[in-house]
């Protein structure tokens, strides 16, 4: 019985048809067999060798031909882990701003606790909040890398309300609001400017969902502010 001669896989950069040729013809220049247009048979060495495999997400039909199937992708955006760290980080804050604004009558003495806070409380934000608004596009940072990450964002969105409270503690908005109202919404839309880029630039999202993240977080820390019987847009860390 003669020896199967090798063929080589060739398709046609005019029509697309794919059809096999013998070995013999490496290298040779012909007519297309379906739009008769000139192609160049590749060599040996360079065609791409496609791996028939079944898994790779491929099953055979009643032909037995092997045809491919896009892979699922699963959706990580929605966690159980990541909403039951939301629901238990937003309960225990909350009870701890009640508990801290209950038993202190002199809330000139809550700047520490405050400062402190406005970090600790973004570290779960920023965690939880960079899974449901990361690109999934993109692979999801993991591990140390992303903790990093979720530090310097912490960090950056606690010196922004540093910076929001330096600015607007020349001024005295209790009795001149409407005079100073102007550059405290100047202020306040610069400070949320900045905590959307600062979310963007460390976890690598779009700058409308950076927006949204440091949103979320100003939501919270407001909140917090009048569990603890503090003003929430006098925002000062030291009267």
């Amino acid at each position: 019985m003669a020896e199967q001669q090798e063929k080589i896989r060739v398709t046609c950069p005019s029509c697309f048809k794919r059809f096999e040729v013998s070995a013999k013809f490496a290298g040779r220049e012909g007519p297309c067999p379906s739009c008769k247009k000139p192609i160049k048979i590749p060599e040996l060495d360079e065609q791409v060798v496609l791996r028939e495999r079944e898994e790779f997400g491929g099953v055979k039909s009643a032909s037995g031909k092997l045809v491919f199937k896009p892979v699922a992708r699963e959706d990580t955006k929605f966690s159980p882990v990541v909403l039951g760290v939301v629901l238990a980080s937003t309960i225990a804050a909350f009870a701890i701003a009640y508990f801290i604004g209950a038993s202190t009558e002199n809330k000139d003495s809550l700047t520490m606790v405050v400062a402190a806070g406005s970090i600790l409380v973004a570290i779960p934000i920023c965690w939880s909040g960079y899974w449901f608004l990361r690109d999934d596009e993109f692979e999801p940072y993991m591990g140390q890398e992303l903790w990093m990450r979720v530090l310097v964002c912490s960090v950056a969105y606690a010196a922004i309300w540093g910076l929001y409270a330096l600015l607007i503690s020349y001024w005295d908005l209790s009795d001149n609001l409407n005079e100073y109202l102007p550059y405290f919404v100047i202020t306040a839309a610069v400070c949320l400017v900045m905590g959307g880029f600062a979310a963007a630039g460390s976890f690598d999202i779009q700058p409308l969902s950076g927006f949204l993240h440091f949103s979320f977080y100003l939501l919270v820390t407001l909140l917090l502010r009048l569990t603890m019987g503090l003003s929430a847009y006098y925002v000062y860390w030291w009267n």
